[in-house]
């Protein structure tokens, strides 16, 4: 079959993303003026960024949402204008150093992590993590569903929500260890 090189940075992070492989990043990559603006991983893939800046997401779209496969996050500085990390339908995400930065126009629902789907797990081996807005919004940093699990080994988690029912900084029926 023809092969055409991807056309951008973009591009080629979504196709590793689709097919699964090893990115490693040389600047910073933004999605926000995409079609897609966020990166959807379907297979197994490592995503290397080297302390680049990533920016993805919008005020309805997560910045990366992890589909299928196992995946790892190394030295990420994720910066979304939705919510961050979505980990989904059994797939397993692996978060190694690095930051994530929340900054949305949104009040309610938005999450640094948030599994759902049975079978969803979420390993998080240090980092700094914070949203950039108002105390007292609607959020959460971790939100795990039933049947999903959390794995906290570290990290720095900025202050939690003023709101009423979020000031825990944990929602949901999964498991957060």
């Amino acid at each position: 079959p023809d092969y055409e090189e991807p056309a951008n940075e973009a591009d080629l992070l979504q196709l590793i993303a689709a097919l699964g492989g090893t990115y490693e990043a040389t600047e910073n990559v933004d999605l926000t003026d995409e079609t897609t603006p966020q990166l959807e991983i379907d297979n197994s893939m490592i995503l290397n960024m080297n302390g680049y800046d990533f920016v993805a997401g919008s005020a309805v779209d997560y910045g990366i949402v992890a589909r299928g496969g196992s995946s790892v996050l190394n030295d990420i500085n994720l910066k979304s204008k939705g919510g961050a990390i979505g980990i989904v339908d059994g797939a397993a995400l692996t978060f190694n150093s690095g930051s994530v930065d929340v900054n949305t126009t949104q009040t309610s629902g938005r999450y640094l992590f948030y599994l759902e789907g049975a079978g969803s797990t979420l390993t998080i081996n240090d980092g700094n993590f914070d949203f950039n807005r108002t105390q007292n919004q609607k959020r959460a940093y971790i939100y795990a569903g039933l049947g999903t699990t959390a794995y906290v080994n570290g990290g720095n988690f900025g202050k939690s929500s003023t709101r009423s029912g979020y000031t825990a900084g944990i929602l949901g029926e999964g498991t957060v260890i």
